[in-house]
């Protein structure tokens, strides 16, 4: 496994491309920070702007929100810096948590409106059961439903504009044609976001479509006729984690209470659903060799606020690559099943090339506590 020189991002991230041993997430920091006029580009976005910006008696943008404090910051700068009238809407994930609320709460406090959607329970389940037995993803049906119910939204209360986060391709690396774009449409979705199997195909799993429509993204026809627009605000200014927490803290925003989630490095980050941040992320941990901890830790790198050294340190103390048993109980209750199916799906589900093997049996070997041990790590 490759690591990157600048950063502690292994080669196994999909999509990621090295250059001399540098990873495109580091050599776009590098463009963000030395080389990219974000003065420019903020005046390109008013521009922008102006061509929806209303005289307020109706919302002229969406801000699509999970609470966290990035979408918190989106909407506040959207309304405070812009001048812009905002909706929030929001989806809500399988289990959602009790920070989780009260960082809606804290939106809603902040004087947005919120529309909250939620497709019934019963047909969701099966989604997140097809989600973690046969993708490997446990929140597969909560990312489609970030990024489908705003976009309904917009076409049902026909407000064109919608105004989304960082574009991740830039910011975390990924195919050179997506990191520069400003905008996401249907295309985006569908390649980065459904794990290769699109809502259609669910089907074939027993599923009827019609019980899942709040999932369905709406027709090229309804959004050709509102005229729908989604824009990266990362795009257009100097996208920084940190600055955004800072912001959204000093107005009462809401950290992890327990600290960092299982398998983080940070508290302040995947804290609305009870299983997207460790057990999300520990499948991602278990399929690529990386979580949501060494992501972070790159991000800190990039911005400098910590050396390639500490990060790898950090890394070390972390919780990244253990089982996530917080909530495992919870996730086992939701889909009714037993714990010898949720850790033996979770081996079915680990790259055996990337974590220590018996040399006779080819078992994975794993600690006291039935942890993976890692072949591979930056140095």
């Amino acid at each position: 496994m490759q690591f990157c020189k600048l950063c502690i991002m292994p080669s196994t991230r999909p999509e990621q491309v090295f250059t001399d041993g540098i990873c495109d997430a580091c050599l776009s920091a590098e463009d963000k920070h030395q080389s990219i006029d974000w003065s420019k580009r903020e005046s390109d976005f008013r521009v922008i702007l102006d061509r929806y910006r209303g005289d307020g008696s109706n919302y002229d943008c969406i801000i699509p929100v999970s609470g966290g404090k990035d979408s918190c910051y989106q909407a506040l700068t959207m309304r405070d810096k812009y001048g812009m009238t905002p909706l929030c809407v929001t989806h809500t994930p399988c289990e959602l948590t009790d920070v989780g609320l009260k960082n809606l709460n804290f939106l809603r406090d902040q004087g947005f409106d919120l529309i909250q959607v939620s497709g019934n329970r019963k047909n969701y389940r099966e989604l997140v059961r097809i989600g973690f037995f046969k993708l490997g993803d446990c929140c597969w049906p909560e990312h489609i439903g970030i990024f489908t119910a705003p976009v309904r939204i917009a076409v049902n209360y026909k407000i064109p504009l919608l105004i989304w986060g960082e574009n991740s391709q830039f910011e975390y690396g990924g195919p050179a044609a997506h990191k520069d774009n400003n905008f996401l449409d249907r295309n985006w979705l569908e390649q980065f976001q459904m794990s290769g199997h699109r809502l259609s195909d669910v089907v074939h799993d027993g599923i009827d479509l019609n019980s899942i429509k709040t999932l369905h993204y709406p027709s090229d026809e309804d959004i050709r006729e509102v005229g729908v627009t989604g824009l990266f605000l990362g795009y257009f200014e100097k996208w920084d984690t940190k600055r955004n927490t800072d912001i959204c803290c000093s107005l009462g925003w809401n950290k992890n209470p327990d600290g960092p989630v299982e398998g983080a490095y940070n508290d302040i980050e995947n804290l609305d659903c009870k299983w997207i941040g460790g057990l999300h992320d520990y499948m991602k941990f278990i399929k690529y060799g990386y979580g949501r901890a060494t992501d972070q830790l790159c991000i800190e790198i990039r911005a400098g606020r910590i050396s390639r050294e500490e990060a790898i340190e950090a890394l070390r103390n972390s919780t990244e690559g253990q089982i996530p048993w917080k909530y495992a109980p919870d996730f086992m209750n939701y889909l009714d099943i037993t714990e010898e199916e949720f850790l033996g799906n979770l081996d079915r589900f680990t790259n055996k090339m990337l974590f220590q093997r018996d040399n006779e049996t080819g078992e994975l070997i794993k600690d006291e506590h039935g942890n993976l041990v890692r072949k591979f790590f930056p140095s």
